[in-house]
């Protein structure tokens, strides 16, 4: 899959993973040494604690339109948004500044080519 800013046309990222069971959500990124990203399903936030690397993240409501953002999140961190919003992407750092992914863009996971 790869995921897509609809609003600026522009690819977000060309591989992106998809976390579906719950061992894959408490997993996430942790074991990641490569810069990676990830789609997954939570209310309750995230966390870097045991990541090797920093990332981004943006929080989707049911459109998948960016209603929270946080850039370089450390490991050893955490980020919490309005519960409302469940739908989630991990990024590497910096991926939100060059693709100029900001609050209200909506975005889109597609089936690569």
């Amino acid at each position: 899959m790869k995921l897509v800013n609809k609003t600026k046309n522009r690819v977000v990222a060309e591989e992106i993973g998809i976390a579906v069971t719950f061992m894959q959500k408490t997993v996430g990124l942790l074991h990641t040494k490569e810069p990676a990203s990830l789609f997954l399903k939570t209310r309750f936030g995230i966390h870097t604690t045991g990541m090797h690397l920093p990332i981004d993240c943006a929080v989707l409501d049911a459109d998948f339109k960016v209603s929270a953002v946080r850039e370089n999140i450390k490991p050893g961190h955490f980020f919490f948004w309005n519960p409302k919003f469940n739908n989630v992407i991990e990024l590497p750092a910096g991926t939100l500044l060059r693709t100029e992914t900001t609050l209200g863009d909506i975005l889109a996971l597609e089936a690569g080519l």
